[in-house]
């Protein structure tokens, strides 16, 4: 994936972590790659709403990246390591499309 990215020009530093409860507070939106890890985030928040305050619209919060594709009609992110080469290119092309519709999406609502 680094590499795919590179060639775009874009560079991956980060890593993934486990999502946390406080994640639901300190974030505004979180965004899944499919169904299975949109329950998943999901059934977390259920476990932890109980154990400590979290805000109304914490699963409200949780949402498909691929609900902001304009270009493309896939609903979920796939998992590049099947699809080969391919398959890393296919995901950035749904993850920028994603994003340049997110960034128009909160450009909008705050205005700015």
């Amino acid at each position: 994936m680094r590499a795919a990215a590179k060639r775009r020009g874009v560079a991956i530093t980060s890593i993934s972590r486990p999502i946390r409860p406080s994640d639901f507070k300190d974030f505004d939106l979180i965004l899944a790659m499919d169904e299975q890890n949109k329950a998943d985030i999901l059934g977390a928040l259920e476990r932890w709403i109980h154990r400590e305050p979290l805000p109304a619209d914490a699963a409200e919060k949780v949402r498909l990246m691929c609900s902001y594709c304009k270009k493309h009609d896939e609903t979920e992110v796939p998992d590049p390591y099947y699809g080969g080469a391919q398959g890393f290119e296919k995901v950035l092309d749904l993850l920028e499309d994603a994003c340049d519709s997110l960034l128009e999406s909160i450009v909008a609502e705050n205005k700015i």
